[in-house]
């Protein structure tokens, strides 16, 4: 995978658009004393090639049952270590998961609105049906700074 070298204009963009995802083009055009077209190109290409995404995030800190939690996984990979990274990605309840250096193999962060009885099935039912899943060990976040998540695909309703 070729790897985008962004210039000084997509490093402004994305730092506005990073502080505040609506921030309207015109505001940012004033700020950083550029075209409206230019910046709505440049974010048109810096999302078409995969660079950066506008998303809405939720403070899980605010939400009265949710748990976010990162689980590390030893597994037993036979070389197929990406396979099972991209199984455990999409996993309900993950954000995101990647291939860790140390004790363990593979790291996720995991999402469950519902509390800990959904955290508890995630760790004791849902990765061990990924065969592969040697040895879990979860460490819940009980209090964090600036953690802003994505919901995982799958949730509905918080």
């Amino acid at each position: 995978m070729d790897k985008t070298i962004l210039d000084s204009l997509d490093n402004k963009i994305i730092r506005l658009l990073t502080e505040n995802g609506r921030m309207p083009i015109g505001e940012m055009s004033k700020r950083l004393n550029v075209t409206a077209p230019t910046i709505r190109n440049r974010i048109k290409n810096l999302e078409k090639n995969g660079i950066f995404k506008v998303s809405g995030l939720i403070d899980p800190s605010k939400h009265g049952e949710m748990i976010t939690a990162l689980v590390a996984m030893s597994v037993r990979s036979n070389g197929q270590l990406d396979k099972i990274l991209d199984k455990i990605a999409k996993l309900p309840n993950v954000v995101w998961a990647g291939v860790a250096a140390g004790r363990y193999d593979i790291i996720a962060e995991v999402v469950c609105v519902r509390g800990k009885d959904e955290l508890y099935r995630f760790t004791t039912r849902t990765i061990l049906k990924i065969a592969n899943v040697v040895r879990s060990e979860t460490f819940i976040i009980l209090k964090s700074r600036h953690n802003w998540v994505c919901l995982p695909k799958g949730v509905e309703e918080i």
